[in-house]
This record gives C-alpha cells, structure tokens and sequence, in this order.
C-alpha cells in the first residue's frame, strides 16, 4: 500500500470548529465539565428538649420565636403544655389533672389549649396568661378544647353542648364563651382567630351530609 493512500485513509484529528455550535458546546461541556460552588446553608434547626421526659410536640408559634405545644414530663409520667421563650422551656401546669396541651400563642405571649380536670375526668379549653392557666368554661356540656388566639387574648376551639348533645365553634372573649351555630347541621369547629374576632373552621352542613369551611364575623 502507497504511503499517499495510507495518508488519504488516516483517521483526521477530531475538531469541535467544524460542528454546529450547539452540538459543539454540548460536546465541550462534556469534555470540561463545570461544578457549581456550594451554597451556604441560612438555616438552623434547634432542640428545644423535653420536661423531662422523651418527647416533645411544638404546635404554635408567635413573631417573637416563642413557642408552645406538649412535652413529657420526667419518666414520661404525664404531659404538659409548655410555653419555650429564650432558650427555656416551662410547663404551663393543667387544670387538676395530669395532661394539658398547648396548640395556640400570641404575640404577649399568652397561650391557649386544652387541659385535664381533677381526675382526669373532662378536658378542658384554657387561656395561660401572667404565669396563670384559666379554665374558659363550656357550651353547657362538659368539655371544651381551645385553638387559636388573637393579640387581644381572644380564643377559639370547639366545645360540648348541653348534654354533650353536640361540638360547636365558639370564640371566649371578655369571660364569655359564645355558640356559633353551624350551617345546618349538628356540629362546628373553631381554629383561627384574627385581630377583628373573626374565626374559621369547618361546620356540618343540613343533615351532616357534608363539612364546610366557614367564616364567623360579627354583623356591621
């Protein structure tokens, strides 16, 4: 074989010059693959331990970090609600009994949920406030458990009827627990509350055929 014809045949070096400019970036950056530099993490996630026991359950919060929810007490013996401010966790207390539950927090700080009675015989709805845990009452029956709280210190939640007949949504303002009805059927639940003393939540409608989210405000 002729040298000329073993020239002719040679493999030619591979150019990207000669290909399409997308195909030839596309091969280059195969070729040089770049690496983008790490992002910094802006974020934490802290602990903020237990009373105690193994477990705690955080629920609300308020702009100034502080938070409240439940926590298990030494040996996991009961549970308690807790307000966390400043690095400290302190348990709320209950009602008489052993458990209580935190589930809603102001900006004072205040703080609502639901605690067991003497006996751990009924549950009820409480506003903590000023190292203080108060009973809110209920709607005729037995029981009641809190949600949601305004800056005015105003709570919602449901609670039992007369006879524990029926759960309604109410809104507790100024010592007064007030029934807010339904749309048509037996039931309503009360869990946010803004600064107008409004609330919503979801109600049975006629006959309990469906659930329904619902807005409560007073008349203009």
């Amino acid at each position: 074989m002729s040298p000329s014809f073993m020239r002719r045949c040679a493999p030619r070096p591979f150019n990207l010059r000669r290909l399409p400019a997308a195909i030839a970036m596309a091969l280059s950056g195969l070729v040089a693959p770049t690496h983008a530099a790490p992002v910094a993490a802006h974020w934490t996630l802290t602990d903020l331990g237990t009373l105690g026991g193994t477990n705690s359950y955080g629920y609300g919060i308020n702009a100034a970090g502080q938070v409240t929810g439940n926590a298990y007490t030494t040996g996991n013996a009961a549970t308690r609600a807790f307000l966390y401010s400043n690095g400290s966790m302190t348990d709320l207390g209950t009602l008489g009994g052993t458990y209580s539950y935190g589930n809603g927090i102001n900006a004072a700080g205040q703080v609502t949920g639901y605690a067991y009675t003497t006996g751990n015989a009924v549950q009820r709805a409480f506003l903590y406030s000023n190292g203080s845990m108060t009973d809110l009452g209920t709607l005729g029956g037995t029981y009641s458990l809190g949600y949601g709280i305004n800056a005015a210190g105003q709570v919602t939640g449901y609670a039992g009827t007369t006879g524990n007949a029926a759960q309604r949504a109410f809104p507790y303002s100024n010592g007064s627990m007030t029934d807010l009805g339904t749309l048509g059927g037996t039931y309503s639940y009360g869990y946010g509350i803004n600064a107008a003393g409004q609330v919503t939540g979801y109600a049975g409608t006629t006959g309990n055929a469906a659930q329904r989210a619902f807005l409560y405000a007073t008349a203009a």
